[in-house]
């Protein structure tokens, strides 16, 4: 009877589960999981990637922090109001959740950037790894909630030992870290600038020349199959515009990553994956006789592309371009949403890959928003509907002679489809590519329609192209990735868009531009995409960058280098020549 007695009062104990008992056990799970993914998450991605970003850790550290507390509250607030098999099984989904956010980040991300430009959706993880991926983090939920409920009962003390000890164990781990970073590195430095620095801005967007004019269009990921598979069957009428083109759809790009394909095609300036990236953006710049004869033949030189990938100084190509403006001063502004965008690309470390696409697209160049730089004229992004409202809101006029803009856009790149007023929204590929392509030509469509207005489009060389194709994002490959490629000389208007299957490079399109502009060339910038028979045979070569990053967050990058004949867009015409592992070229 006594003993009977006693199994009743345990377990009437085990229900009311007194409030003292749940109130550690609460604090330590919701700070393990608010912690890792606010604080310690953006900490460590910052800290390891400081020199790519312009403002400085103290600029969202603070927010951060609040945002984990009110998290953590939350969290507290759902757990302790809770008693008996309730708590333990919510206690024990949250703890599940605090664990395997730890292992996640630190141990299942198999070769995953944290800053990979591309969600789940734009093929970055195979199924297979997704669908192993998920499997751990069932079971491991499984166990924690069976632990609790088979366990708990007899050994209540056991299990919440256990708990705090594994939580304890989570935060320290993260505490350690972060002090042994503070205390090594330079993390904690407030960022400066140079007061010669100079970035490229919108200024002379709206202005073309009153006699000659080049326009080169870059949609970022533009390739043949997102024309032909996508837009021209799902919407064919946003192509209205391009009367007097040719479409090449057999062109090989050099390099298949924005970095180091701008530049590259900017230049003619091939990089050799051995100089760090800045050094190879003053070299190109510096040396490009392209831009050096079009200043020569008066044309008003505009870049308008992004900072990090193309470009990191302006101040080089100060003797040649008229929409650089120098850094006054540096200001870090929306502090609460860089926290918040920082808290994405934590997010993006610590989910389940399945779970990985519903951060959205995420890179560096997209933190340049937070940052005023006191120039003059807003700075130059990929946004899409910054371009658009520019130039819906500042109509085109005519200023010089002869003009020269080279608009860089985000087009295909982003995992992401916009609605009618630009703003992202996640989708499927099919839906991605064609709102992108619909996006993008309502830029390229304004921009034509308003140098016919002025009756400049039928003397215009206008070019619109893809920085590279659609390529893997590993190794093997198993699509060729080529780029669209759109050529309208000067003279020609009027006739509708013909095809070519000459087998073109991104080198041809400078000598091109000089031929349809009549520009004698100073230098040997070999041959123009006009010359090039259809028929021709013409081995041409591509360098595929495949990246990928270890634990401790450095970047591997392996480079295949291919031979290409034929047809550019049947990949049994490719054939792999040489390959080189680089470590860290993309650093400063």
């Amino acid at each position: 009877m006594h003993q009977n007695q006693n199994i009743t009062a345990k377990e009437k104990k085990y229900k009311g589960f007194p409030f003292r008992q749940r109130l550690v056990p609460a604090i330590l799970v919701s700070l393990a999981i608010s912690l890792t993914v606010f604080v310690f998450g953006p900490f460590e991605i910052y800290s390891a990637n400081a020199d790519q970003f312009g403002f400085s850790l103290l600029d969202f550290l603070g927010w951060s922090v609040l945002y984990a507390i009110v998290a953590a509250g939350i969290i507290c607030a759902v757990l302790l109001p809770l008693r008996g098999r309730v708590f333990d099984i919510v206690f024990a989904l949250f703890f599940w959740v605090a664990l395997m956010l730890m292992v996640q980040g630190n141990y299942l991300n198999f070769g995953i950037s944290s800053l990979a430009g591309d969600g789940v959706d734009g093929g970055g993880i195979s199924t297979g790894m997704q669908i192993l991926n998920c499997i751990i983090w069932l079971l491991v939920g499984a166990a924690c909630v069976a632990a609790i409920l088979l366990i708990r009962q007899k050994h209540r003390e056991l299990i919440h030992t256990v708990c705090t000890i594994a939580m304890v164990t989570v935060i320290g781990m993260q505490v350690l870290t972060f002090a042994l970073t503070s205390l090594t590195g330079d993390v904690w430095e407030k960022k400066t600038h140079d007061d010669r620095m100079e970035l490229l801005t919108y200024e002379n967007l709206n202005e073309a020349g009153s006699e000659h004019n080049v326009i080169w269009f870059i949609i970022d990921r533009f390739d043949v199959d997102y024309y032909e598979n996508y837009a021209l069957k799902e919407c064919p009428e946003i192509f209205y515009s391009l009367d007097g083109f040719t479409y090449y759809d057999n062109m090989v790009s050099l390099y298949t990553r924005t970095f180091p394909s701008v530049p590259y095609m900017l230049t003619g300036i091939e990089h050799d994956y051995q100089d760090a990236r800045v050094d190879y953006f003053a070299d190109a710049y510096s040396n490009s006789n392209f831009l050096k004869l079009l200043k020569e033949n008066d044309y008003s030189v505009n870049i308008y592309t992004e900072r990090y990938y193309c470009y990191e100084d302006a101040a080089p190509l100060r003797e040649y371009i008229s929409n650089s403006s120098r850094v006054e001063s540096v200001k870090t502004v929306k502090k609460p949403l860089l926290a918040k965008d920082m808290l994405r690309v934590s997010l993006y470390r610590y989910l389940p890959m399945i779970a990985k696409g519903l951060t959205g697209d995420i890179s560096t160049p997209q933190f340049e928003k937070y940052i005023d730089y006191g120039t003059q004229s807003p700075i130059y992004s990929g946004d899409m509907k910054a371009a658009y409202d520019f130039l819906n809101q500042n109509p085109m006029v005519t200023d010089g002679k002869n003009n020269f803009a080279f608009i860089h856009v985000a087009g295909c790149h982003l995992p992401n489809h916009y609605n009618q007023d630009f703003s992202p929204v996640t989708s499927d590929e099919r839906d991605s590519v064609s709102s992108a392509m619909i996006q993008s030509f309502k830029i390229i469509n304004l921009y034509l329609d308003q140098l016919k207005e002025l009756g400049l489009y039928e003397n215009a060389t206008v070019i619109i192209s893809g920085d590279h194709g659609n390529a893997d994002p590993s190794m093997p490959m198993t699509r060729a990735p080529v780029a669209a490629l759109f050529v309208k000389p000067s003279g020609s208007a009027g006739t509708p868009i013909a095809t070519s299957h000459a087998p073109v490079t991104q080198g041809d399109i400078i000598p091109a531009i000089l031929e349809s502009e009549g520009i004698e060339a100073s230098g040997d910038f070999g041959r123009s995409l006009f010359d090039v028979k259809e028929n021709e045979h013409r081995v041409r070569i591509c360098k595929f960058d495949d990246w990928k990053e270890d634990s401790s967050g450095q970047r591997n990058d392996e480079i295949f280098v291919f031979e290409i004949t034929g047809n550019a867009r049947d990949l049994k015409n490719w054939k792999e020549i040489s390959r080189g592992e680089f470590i860290g070229y993309y650093l400063d």
